[in-house]
């Protein structure tokens, strides 16, 4: 309330009138028996009163704002997610009954101290879980709601703009949000600057943390495409009500085996202990899993959940997480190319024949070209005498062309004509390619350029291996192929050749799970030093910038120096690697151990070569709010973005409801066809992308398919933690300028929000003169001037 003077203009009129007063006072005075402090008291008595009157000419008022009846909106959301289901103790109350006694439930007349709040503002009911939305009353509260999106929902409503009306906000929750980890957008006290906020009281329902109970709070899955390397699952877990006692992590494939446990115990309430599970011989492709947490005690009934019967817990909603694995799955092709049969080959396919996603088709020189003119065995014979009487073998037999043998190719078709000349032939036929000793001068400049498009562009992988062909030897250098490799060519060796040279792993060879075969280091040293020496040795003194040395080879003797044995790079969308050995094939010549390490060794360094590199079909599902985003890239034979394509995708869901929709053009990417699938029933969820041609188009059939796959567990995040947010909730009020309420101070709320700063206000103002006390004042002044007039004698 404040003093206003509606005509200051008439302060010289009440400034006269008052020394006027104060001149009468004096002179009046001048006699007066009065002495010291009384009759200063006394004039000040009579001198205050006539102040008080001559203010009267500049007509003074008392103002007041006050919030504007029916104007000003308070917004009463209340929480509506699965959470609040659960029973603080068991056999307890729950927190949704607490909330439906304080709101009102069944219909019934809303509280009474919502009809007060109501003569005060426009009051607005609504309720949030996955969404905001309004609602007439509180009765229809179900608590079926499988997120809490509380951080969403109060940057909707207090962010209102200019002509918000919104007063305060009070939001009726346990103060766990989904969305408050994860989007710090939505977090109240990260929002912008600059917007009229409205102040927000957090209501708590709840006050501990249920018990007993344990939950999962997060997971996270590793995994690798080499072998024995099992997918690792790892886990925080907590719990209340279980201190001390013996807990049990378990791992469950689809048909409900248990296939990895770890046991823990906890060591203190609501803390998260970490646990790591390994789960071995995971099939290719798409795998599903269910990662659930027990009391050790129910580990024997895990047989078709069983244990959940048994369990005595406050819910088992976060007892258990499905977990989607794809590893991935063939046929992985590698072209093979060699300049002449060696050992290297041989101990190359009798590795990957046991690795089934793995194809290597091969082309592999048998004999160089000769002129025409030498070694002919009949007069006017140009065929190649080495192929005299085996009729059409689909190779080479001119003498001015190399003999050249296909192994492994799917059809006669393949590689008949040489090494590939089209894109067609090799980006969209292979993943990875390995040169064996062959110089640079087998393949035509076209070919040379092919590879580096195989490799920069469309993201594949280069291996050279060493030999009397290989590197500088085979006059790599200054050509698109040497350009890639991670080695320099350009300098020439001098030294004698390496005798016996020492293999060895480099620091960041360690590093690399591919240039580990043994499942220990101690195990890999003791390996590394019983490898056998190597002679045939590509000699390379310096690596490119970005290019990291995994292996070095040190030669024999006290003064001999060490050379680059394994190199590798990144090169633009694929990775080029170099193995300056020529003969590898020593390591397994050893003992059979030794032989099942090297076989181990060439099948991680494929799996290597080919893990990253695309598909001609890419198939991904991202999760976008509550529906799933399915995006299907589709390549033709060169690797070009292609939109012609018929992309039709077939969902099936759990329980095997399948589902089909067809993926439209995107209109920001070429080659890129979207969808849309909203999943309703938690669980796991497969995919599968079936690209054709459209008919009509003079081509051949492309019959391709794709498959991903996703878990779908809305109410994961909801019930990770089941601790009322008491912190969050101090935080928000105290940056939104209100205060934390618990569900008894409901009743109080009208008294609470009564002097809150409103939107909508409206002045108040009252005559100075109205007011009873200022002429008490008055009276008073003069009453008390009169009595000390006469006390000290005066008429």
């Amino acid at each position: 309330m404040t003093l206003t003077l509606q005509h200051p203009e008439r302060l010289w009129i009440a400034a006269i009138l008052i020394a006027v007063v104060l001149g009468v006072l004096l002179w009046s005075y001048r006699k007066s028996p009065l002495r010291g402090g009384t009759k200063l008291a006394a004039m000040f008595c009579k001198l205050a009163a006539w102040s008080l009157l001559a203010m009267c000419v500049t007509d003074p008022v008392w103002s007041r704002k006050q919030p504007k009846t029916g104007e000003n909106e308070v917004v009463i959301v209340a929480d509506n997610s699965a959470s609040l289901k659960v029973p603080e103790a068991p056999g307890g109350t729950t927190r949704a009954e607490s909330m439906h006694a304080a709101l009102g439930k069944d219909g019934k007349a809303p509280p009474s101290w919502m009809d007060e709040l109501g003569r005060m503002f426009r009051v607005k009911t609504q309720t949030v879980d996955e969404r905001l939305q309004s609602v007439t009353d509180f009765s229809k509260l179900d608590f079926s709601g499988t997120k809490s999106e509380l951080g969403r929902a109060l940057k909707t409503l207090r962010a209102g703009g200019a002509g918000s009306r919104t007063a305060a906000v009070v939001l009726v929750t346990d103060g766990a949000g989904t969305d408050l980890a994860t989007n710090a957008s939505n977090d109240p006290a990260k929002q912008s600057e600059g917007v009229t906020l409205a102040p927000v009281f957090p209501v708590i329902v709840g006050k501990d943390e249920p018990a007993p109970d344990l939950r999962i709070v997060e997971h996270s899955v590793t995994q690798t495409s080499f072998e024995d390397t099992p997918v690792t699952i790892t886990a925080r877990i907590a719990g209340h009500g279980f201190v001390g006692k013996q807990v049990s992590a378990v791992v469950l494939d689809e048909a409900g085996k248990a296939i990895a446990i770890e046991k823990l115990k906890l060591s203190k309430d609501g803390e998260g202990q970490t646990v790591r599970l390994k789960v071995p011989a995971v099939k290719p492709g798409l795998s599903f899993y269910r990662l659930t947490v027990m009391d050790s005690e129910l580990e024997k009934q895990i047989e078709k959940d069983a244990w959940k019967t048994a369990a005595k817990e406050a819910t088992l909603a976060n007892n258990e997480r499905h977990i989607a694995v794809d590893r991935g799955a063939g046929p992985y092709r590698v072209l093979y190319v060699s300049g002449r049969p060696n050992w290297e080959y041989k101990f190359m396919r009798r590795a990957l024949a046991g690795d089934t996603e793995v194809q290597i088709p091969s082309l592999i020189r048998i004999a160089k070209r000769e002129p025409k003119f030498e070694w002919r065995g009949r007069t006017g014979e140009t065929s190649n005498p080495l192929f005299r009487g085996f009729g059409d073998q689909g190779v080479a037999q001119r003498y001015d062309q190399p003999v050249l043998t296909r192994l492994g190719t799917k059809d006669a078709k393949e590689l008949s004509a040489g090494f590939p000349k089209t894109a067609e032939d090799l980006l969209g036929e292979y993943r990875a390619i390995i040169l064996d000793d062959i110089e640079a001068s087998f393949f035509t400049q076209e070919q040379m350029n092919l590879m580096e498009r195989f490799v920069s562009e469309r993201g594949g992988a280069l291996l050279m291996l060493g030999g009397q062909e290989s590197f500088q030897l085979g006059g790599y250098d200054h050509t698109p192929v040497g350009r890639m490799l991670p080695v320099y060519l350009d300098r020439v060796s001098s030294a004698p050749a390496i005798e016996n040279g020492r293999f060895d792993l480099t620091r960041e060879g360690w590093l690399e799970p591919w240039t580990r075969v043994r499942a220990g280091r101690e195990e890999d040293e003791k390996r590394l030093a019983e490898m056998p020496g190597f002679f045939a040795v590509n000699q390379t003194f310096s690596i490119k910038p970005g290019a990291s040395v995994l292996a070095m080879i040190k030669a024999g003797g006290e003064e001999a120096g060490s050379y680059p044995a394994l190199a590798a790079q990144r090169f633009g969308e694929g990775r080029v690697a170099s193995v300056m050995i020529g003969d590898l094939w020593r390591w397994g010549m050893r003992d059979e151990e030794a032989r099942k390490d090297l076989e181990k060794a060439w099948r991680q360094i494929m799996r290597w070569l080919v893990v990253d590199v695309p598909d001609r079909i890419q198939f991904a599902a991202a999760p976008d709010a509550e529906r799933m985003k399915l995006e299907v890239r589709v390549r033709d034979g060169a690797f070009r973005a292609q939109d012609d394509a018929i992309v039709k995708i077939e969902v099936t869901g759990p329980g095997g409801k399948k589902s089909e929709l067809f993926a439209e053009p995107s209109l920001q990417e070429a080659g890129l066809f979207e969808a849309e699938y909203y999943p309703r029933e938690t669980g796991a969820y497969r995919a599968v992308a079936s690209v054709t041609k459209p008919a009509g188009n003079g081509e051949e059939a492309m019959p391709l398919t794709q498959a991903t796959g996703w878990v779908h567990d809305p109410t994961a995040a909801e019930f990770a933690s089941l601790k009322p947010g008491h912190e969050w909730a101090e935080r928000v009020a105290k940056e939104s300028g209100g205060r934390v309420l618990s569900l008894d101070d409901l009743p109080r709320l009208p008294e609470i929000l009564k002097d809150i700063r409103v939107p909508v206000e409206e002045t108040i103002t009252t005559p100075f003169w109205h007011a009873p006390w200022v002429f008490a004042v008055v009276l008073a002044l003069l009453g008390t001037e009169w009595f000390l007039r006469r006390r000290g004698g005066m008429a």
